[in-house]
């Protein structure tokens, strides 16, 4: 992790309620090549056709193309390819998938969130966070059980989550902490 990323980590612990009013300058060359390392190689082209390999076969250009232009606040996202893929139900799912470019900011930046937010997490919270998995909230449910701190189990299942997800309630509460207009839009 960066030496900038994990200052912004540091302060996150320390003061829980830190707003953080300059991050978009983590958005280094150097953090882009380091993200880009991390990123899934396995995804499917966006609206734009290009594949990994045909970015990856410029990508000391395509690194600093996209740092000039974050800096000089050009980025502009492009559209997602919207593809539907088959469920179990027979309703197909919608997924949106960005351009390779456009993948790898979003990675970036997810970094740089959870950066700051995992500090804000509680121990007994497993979705989607670095070095956790289903197993082991199984695990710690099937403990919490066992150890008689547990009298139920409730299943819960939200049809369409992030479909449905309210946009407006999001922003303001990545507002709470994060305070640069380059990162909130």
């Amino acid at each position: 992790m960066s030496t900038q990323l994990l200052k912004r980590t540091a302060r996150a612990k320390r003061d829980p309620k830190a707003r953080f009013p300059s991050l978009a300058h983590v958005l280094t060359p150097d953090f882009l090549r380091e993200t880009w390392r991390q990123l899934n190689r396995k995804g499917a082209s966006g609206i734009d056709g290009e594949t990994i390999a045909e970015f990856e076969a410029h990508l000391e250009e395509r690194m600093e193309d996209l740092w000039r232009r974050l800096k000089a606040g050009q980025y502009q996202a492009p559209p997602v390819r919207r593809v539907e893929i088959p469920k179990g139900t027979g309703k197909p799912r919608p997924l949106g998938i960005p351009t390779v470019e456009d993948r790898l900011l979003q990675r970036a930046v997810a970094r740089i969130l959870r950066a700051i937010y995992e500090q804000d997490f509680l121990a007994c919270s497993f979705g989607y966070r670095t070095g956790r998995n289903p197993h082991m909230a199984l695990k710690a449910r099937r403990d919490h059980l066992v150890t008689g701190k547990g009298r139920h189990v409730d299943d819960t299942d939200i049809q369409g989550d992030f479909t449905n997800l309210n946009q407006q309630w999001l922003r303001k509460m990545i507002a709470r902490r994060i305070a640069d207009p380059v990162i909130t839009g």
